[in-house]
Formats: structure tokens, sequence, C-alpha cells
């Protein structure tokens, strides 16, 4: 890590900026869990499956950190808002796979933030090409960083 005191400095200011960003990441994850009639953790699992796909379980409890019978109150929850269906994993037929219903996930979404101004990430659109990159590095290197 480097001595100089600017790096210093600008790290700071970025984990400030990072804080602020995270709270903002958390409260509208709850008005949007509210909106939606769903618990946090339900957001967060239906989330993990509109960006990786049907998935067991066993792999949200993993990805959540919740227990495995947590998962299957957050499944229940998001079964009963028709966002997910069980079907038999066509593997092993003793175990389930949680298949996402993306289209009524993205409709809801759509719908509950129609009442307030949506986020936008055309502000990167000022970034070049360079900035972009490192933008991009950046997100992708603290989305696997251990947490703090």
């Amino acid at each position: 890590m480097s001595s100089d005191p600017a790096v210093t400095r600008a790290i700071g200011a970025i984990a400030a900026d990072l804080k602020t960003f995270a709270a903002r990441v958390i409260l509208h994850g709850l008005r949007a869990s509210e909106a939606l009639s769903l618990a946090p953790t339900d957001l967060v699992c239906m989330c993990l499956l509109q960006l990786n796909g049907p998935a067991t379980p066993g792999w949200l409890a993993e990805m959540t950190g919740l227990t495995t019978g947590a998962v299957t109150g957050v499944v229940d929850r998001l079964e009963r808002a028709g966002y997910v269906r069980r079907e038999p994993d066509p593997q092993d037929r003793r175990r389930v796979i949680v298949t996402p219903d993306l289209a009524r996930w993205d409709r809801d979404l759509q719908r509950q933030a129609a009442n307030r101004a949506p986020a936008s990430l055309e502000f990167l659109r000022d970034y070049s090409t360079v900035q972009l990159r490192a933008t991009r590095r950046f997100a992708a290197d603290l989305a696997v960083a251990p947490p703090v």
C-alpha cells in the first residue's frame, strides 16, 4: 500500500463515499421490499435469482448466509407472491430448483419504481472509456472483496 498522503486521503474519501452509497442502497432496498410486501431478505434472494438464474435453496443459503430453514421461508413467501416456482431438479429428483418469474418481477419492480425518480446510471455516459474500464474493475473487485 502506498504511503503517499494524497493516496491515503483519496482512499479515505472513497471509503466515505462508499459508506454513503451503501446506506442509500440499503434504504432503497428497504423501500422496494416494503412496496412489494416482501421482507428485505426476500428481495435479496430474488435479486440473486435475477442475476444468476434458477438455483437450489442450498445455494441461496450459501450466498446469503441464511439457514436452510430461513431460505425455505423466503422461497415460500416468494412463491406465494408469484415470483418463483419450485421445480424438481432434473439431476436429483429429491432436490428442488427455485425458478424465478423474471417477467412478473420486472413488471412489479417497474410499477413500484414509477412513483419515484428512477435510479439511473446515465451519468456514466460522461465518463471516458478508460474511466469506465477502471470503474468496472473497481465494481467487480468490490463485488468479490471480503466484508470489511
